[in-house]
């Protein structure tokens, strides 16, 4: 991970990850929110170079307390990614010097809108996880039963 990324997420971790209940690790961010764990997760581009943008992704999952365990900690049964949870959200973000205000402050607007959508989706990830299936959030509608 390049400079200007770590950087980033250190300040959205001081800004909005720590108070609202997260727990970092790496460039990742947990919390558990009655019997559910939320996880973000800032995934850098396998095509980066050390000359240009850092492009990365925003993935979001969930787990359930009472879905299977794995090592501990409740299995990722969903996930998705950024624009999935927030239609306004880039696919992908390419962070440079002169942009690093601009994609910090948008963040800092799509994390909590994200987040507060991903409830909505519980309900068909926790059924396909007591299946024993993974889930992309948000569900296909061709998935629905």
């Amino acid at each position: 991970m390049q400079e200007s990324l770590k950087r980033l997420i250190a300040e959205l971790h001081t800004a909005y990850f720590k108070p609202n209940g997260f727990k970092k690790e790496r460039q990742r961010f947990r919390r558990d929110v009655d019997a559910v764990m939320q996880e973000v997760e800032f995934q850098s581009s396998s095509w980066n170079s050390s000359g240009g943008p850092v492009t990365f992704y925003v993935n979001i999952s969930v787990g359930f307390a009472d879905i299977p365990m794995k090592d501990g900690q409740p299995a990722l049964t969903g996930s998705g990614r950024l624009p999935g949870l927030v239609p306004d959200a880039p696919a992908q973000f390419e962070l440079t010097a002169t942009n690093f205000e601009s994609i910090r402050s948008d963040l800092l607007a799509f994390l909590p809108q994200a987040l507060s959508e991903l409830p909505k989706h519980y309900e068909n990830v926790r059924s396909r996880a007591k299946a024993g299936w993974f889930t992309p959030i948000p569900l296909p509608d061709t998935w629905r039963a």
